[in-house]
């Protein structure tokens, strides 16, 4: 045998808490934990016959998993601003294109930030080329507003 069972598990290991570095979804790391623990037993005297390293494994990793994970990832992981994927948008003025006319109420397209959008109202009609406010946004349609002085 080229090494001993508990240096796989210990290279094991060590291995999956390095990839933990590059993957970052704070799971390897409690594997890699378990299979140092395990390397360790192995090398105190732990049983390696009948698959003892396995079930050794399996056992501490959904321990660490369970009741490490949650208390340790408030601690390594980072705040997460959450931000609204509207607000590039809520607030911002338009000006109207076409629409929102007696043709299409409440229906038109405006121009926000250089690129021509679909928008909605629930004011019936805007003067061309006057200016609204962007009050919500429903995937890539603008729901518009009189703007508020």
């Amino acid at each position: 045998m080229l090494f001993e069972p508990q240096l796989y598990w210990l290279v094991l290991g060590f291995v999956l808490i390095l990839a933990e570095l590059t993957m970052g979804n704070f799971i390897l790391f409690f594997l890699g934990l378990a299979s140092v623990s395990v390397g360790a037993a192995l090398w105190l005297g732990f049983p390696n016959e009948n698959g003892m390293p396995f079930l050794l494994f399996a056992g501490l990793a959904i321990l660490f998993l369970v009741t490490l994970r949650a208390r340790m990832k408030q601690h390594f992981v980072g705040d997460v601003v959450k931000a609204s994927d509207d607000e590039d948008f809520v607030g911002f003025e338009v000006k109207i294109e076409s629409g929102f006319d007696h043709r299409s109420p409440g229906r038109g397209r405006v121009q926000y930030r250089g690129a021509s959008w679909d928008a909605k109202s629930a004011q019936a009609e805007f003067a061309h080329h006057s200016l609204a406010e962007i009050v919500d946004r429903q995937a890539n349609i603008l729901i518009i507003a009189e703007r508020s002085k």
